[in-house]
C-alpha cells in the first residue's frame, strides 16, 4: 500500500500517542530554488516533551530539507545533535523510509483509517 508521489504532494498530519510520543508529516512540491529536489518535507516522530531519549526540541527522528538548498536532506537522529547528511531517494521512498524505522503505525495504513 502507500502513498504515490500525488498523493504525497500537500499532505500534512500530525498524531499525538498515548505514550506522549506525536508524529508530524508535512509534504509539498516546491519550485522555489531553496528546494531544488522539488520537495519541502519534514517527517518527524518525537516526543511533546523533551526527555532523555530525545534531542533538545523532543525529537527521536526527523527527516527533513529546511534548509536544502545550503545543506541538503538532513536526518535528525536522537542521540546525536549533529543532523546526519542523507541522499534523497525521492519523496515517496524516503516517506516509506521513514515509516519503517519508527515504532508507530502508517497514517495511510488500513488499520489506522480515520472514520
Amino acid at each position: 500500500m502507500g502513498l504515490s508521489d500525488d498523493d504525497l504532494d500537500g499532505y500534512t498530519r500530525a498524531n499525538v500517542y498515548e505514550d506522549d510520543t506525536v508524529v508530524r508529516v508535512s509534504v509539498r512540491r516546491t519550485e522555489s530554488s531553496a528546494y531544488p529536489s522539488g520537495w519541502r518535507y519534514t517527517l518527524h516522530y518525537g516526543r511533546l516533551e523533551p526527555k532523555s531519549d530525545t534531542l533538545e526540541d523532543g525529537t527521536i527522528r526527523r527527516y527533513d530539507n529546511s534548509h536544502e538548498d545550503t545543506k541538503g536532506h538532513e536526518l535528525h537522529a536522537a542521540p546525536n545533535p549533529e543532523p546526519k547528511t542523507v541522499e534523497f531517494p525521492g519523496m515517496k521512498e524516503l516517506y516509506e523510509r521513514f515509516w519503517e524505522e519508527i515504532p508507530k503505525p502508517r497514517f495511510d495504513s488500513p488499520e489506522n483509517k480515520e472514520s
